[in-house]
C-alpha cells in the first residue's frame, strides 16, 4: 500500500488521521508479511508530524531517502519532455532552464520533474502567445523561459515615450 504525502495524516492535529494511523500501525504489524507499506513525504514533515506521533510507528518503517536532482538530471527531463512533446529548444535554453530549476530546488515543497513539467508548460505557453508564432516551428527561446526584456515591453515603449 503506498500513501503519499503521509504527512497529511497527521494524527497529532487532524482527528481524522488518528484512526487512519491506529488501523496503520495495527496492520503494518500484524500484516507485515503479506502487506507492505511505502509512506512517501517530505523527510522532515513524516517525522515531526506522523513518527512524532507514536514512536512504535518509525520502528514498523525503513526509511529511505531520495535525494533530489541535480542539475544534469533536471536538464535531462527538460530535454526529453521538450522531444517528447515536438519542441526544440538551443542549448542555451536547456541550461538556462536547468540553472532556473536548481535554485528552486532550493525551497521546500521543489517537485523535480513536477517542476519541469510546469516550467516546460508555462514556457510553451508563452511561446504559442508570442506574435511571431505560427505552428510550423515549435520553438522554445529563452524569452519563454526567463520572460521578455523590459525594454520589448509595449506599454513600457509607450511609457518611455511619453517621458521623452
Amino acid at each position: 500500500m503506498f500513501i503519499d504525502e503521509a504527512y497529511d495524516l497527521n494524527p497529532a492535529a487532524d482527528s481524522n488521521g488518528k484512526p487512519i494511523v491506529s488501523e496503520l500501525l495495527t496492520a503494518s504489524e500484524n500484516q507485515r508479511d503479506s502487506i507492505s507499506f511505502i509512506l512517501a513525504g517530505y523527510e522532515d514533515d513524516i517525522n515531526d508530524k506522523l513518527f512524532a506521533y507514536n514512536d512504535g510507528l518509525r520502528s514498523r518503517f525503513v526509511s529511505v531517502t531520495f535525494e533530489d536532482f541535480d542539475e544534469d538530471d533536471l536538464k535531462n527531463i527538460w530535454k526529453e519532455k521538450v522531444k517528447e512533446a515536438g519542441w526544440i529548444c538551443t542549448s542555451l535554453v536547456d541550461d538556462v532552464v536547468s540553472r532556473r530549476l536548481v535554485k528552486g530546488a532550493q525551497k521546500k515543497g521543489f517537485g523535480n520533474a513536477r517542476e519541469v513539467r510546469s516550467l516546460f508548460s508555462q514556457a510553451s505557453m508563452e511561446a504559442m502567445a508570442d506574435e511571431s508564432f505560427d505552428g510550423s516551428k515549435m520553438e522554445i527561446l529563452v524569452e519563454h523561459v526567463i520572460g521578455r526584456r523590459p525594454s520589448q515591453n509595449e506599454k513600457l515603449k509607450k511609457i518611455q515615450k511619453v517621458l521623452n
